[in-house]
């Protein structure tokens, strides 16, 4: 678990703070904008607490939904080690990461409202913002999922399978 935990710190070590203009693409309903009040000025990962990324944004605990790809790439390091810590109570960072890039998942259309396109297209443009060495820390953190689920977890398999694997291989 701590080695884990240190290639996860290692791998993200260096990912910059997006800025307070660009914690979020949305702007449809309250969670946005709370997310960016939250979320602003945040600029070191490392130093939020487990009771900020459990609530944030606003009490609702929802901000990996709503992160833009450079506000999860900064950001999402804190919720790995959170969940490999067992300290999550509403965010799995799994549902981020997987979800979308299932067989299922990716075909989704999304509304005009939310960009157009679909899920996966949404997905892949804000992943492929991460280094190899954030995926393979990723996938490593995937891997570690899986196992902490009894080592069967369809979604989790299809997103290692369809995305991330393959992410990894590329470099």
């Amino acid at each position: 678990m701590n080695e884990l935990i240190s290639k996860i710190e290692r791998a993200f070590a260096e990912a910059v703070y997006p800025g307070d203009d660009n914690l979020t693409d949305s702007t449809y309903g309250e969670e946005p904008a709370a997310l960016v009040e939250d979320f602003r000025g945040k600029t070191n990962w490392r130093e939020l607490d487990i009771e900020f990324l459990n609530q944030a944004p606003d009490g609702w605990g929802s901000a990996l939904s709503f992160f833009s790809g450079p506000a999860l790439r900064f950001y999402l390091p804190a919720y790995l080690i959170a969940d490999i810590r067992n300290e999550l109570e509403s965010s799995d960072p799994m549902v981020r990461l997987c979800l979308s890039v299932t067989p299922a998942g990716e075909r989704k259309k999304l509304a005009q409202m939310w960009g157009g396109g679909t899920v996966g297209e949404h997905a892949r443009a804000d992943f492929a913002l991460f280094d190899g060495q954030q995926v393979a820390a990723i996938v490593a953190y995937l891997w570690w999922k899986l196992e902490s689920v009894g080592g069967y977890d369809p979604t989790l398999e299809q997103a290692l399978e369809n995305y991330w694997l393959i992410r990894e291989a590329e470099g």
